[in-house]
């Protein structure tokens, strides 16, 4: 795995990448909910609420539905999951609120905010997210990221996988494709990226294996790393 060297920018996934979305969203769901909800039932609400949003990008990327922002997703999958848990008669139209902004004050990974810090000082540093702007600004702002730029998914009205969305980032950055390096700890991001021609850097975030399948292609990305600190050193 060799070095990117004419790497100029670093454009990164957010949710499970930059920051721990199960965790945060369990501590705000058992916060929010006036019930006293286990820790099995905290860990499914969370992970069948992440659900609703890779169902919907499937089904997106098939051509099959409209496009909506992430908020929206998040919001449409809450409600569903409140009413099938017999959940919704608890709370009021701002509580329902309040648990869909959970996504905004997502908690970083112990390493993220100094890892970041030091990637900033050698590189452009931002987001590539299929979240939406208002989404990722507010995160950044609660978990103290500091993103040089946001690339989310309202600005291009589209999501990753698609390919115009790794090459629309790099337009933006008036960079060729192998200037820019995605970081991620998803190897089909990663993948549609290198198809693409970006340098690929893979995170380990083993938490995110406990819904997503174990890597089985890290041999094909430039550079693999236990963490934002271990990258900086790496690259």
């Amino acid at each position: 795995m060799a070095k990117a060297n004419n790497v100029k920018a670093l454009i990164f996934d957010v949710f499970g990448t930059v920051v721990d979305w199960r965790t945060s969203i369990k501590k705000g769901v058992e916060n929010i909910i006036p019930k006293k909800l286990s820790e099995e039932e905290l860990e499914s609400f969370a992970v069948e609420w992440r659900s609703g949003y890779s169902e919907y990008l499937r089904t997106f990327n098939n051509g099959n539905i409209i496009w909506k922002k992430i908020d929206e997703v998040h919001l449409d999958k809450l409600k569903e999951i409140l009413k099938n848990r017999n959940l919704i008669d608890l709370l009021d139209d701002k509580q329902i609120n309040e648990l869909n902004l959970l996504w905004h004050k997502l908690g970083p990974w112990a390493d993220s905010e100094e890892g970041l810090r030091l990637l900033k000082k050698n590189y452009s540093i931002g987001t590539l997210s299929n979240g939406n702007f208002s989404l990722l600004l507010n995160m950044s702002k609660f978990s103290k990221l500091s993103w040089d730029f946001i690339f989310s998914g309202d600005i291009f009205k589209n999501y990753k996988p698609n390919e115009n969305v790794y090459k629309e980032a790099c337009n933006f950055l008036d960079l060729d494709y192998n200037q820019v390096a995605l970081v991620a700890a998803h190897e089909n991001d990663l993948l549609a990226a290198k198809k693409v021609g970006l340098k690929t850097f893979y995170v380990e975030r083993k938490d995110e294996f406990r819904i997503y399948d174990e890597p089985t292609h890290l041999h094909e990305f430039d550079i693999v790393a236990k963490n934002f600190l271990d990258l900086n050193n790496k690259i």
